[in-house]
């Protein structure tokens, strides 16, 4: 496996990220780059009146 692999990155040498990624899809071993979320998931915290049992303090130090 790694003779092969020494192959293809012999073969791939000096390409472009285009060309590259254009040669992997064409061999059908190419996975989509996952993209930049534009903001981090987060769970919303409930409001205040979704528990009116439950109280909470917090310090900002």
């Amino acid at each position: 496996m790694s003779e092969a692999l020494d192959r293809v990155i012999e073969a791939l040498a000096g390409a472009s990220e285009d060309e590259v990624a254009a040669a992997l899809a064409a061999a059908g071993v190419s996975v989509p780059r996952p993209t930049a979320s534009s903001a981090p998931f987060r769970t919303p915290l409930p409001g205040p009146e979704a528990s009116p049992h439950i109280v909470s303090e917090v310090e900002w130090v």
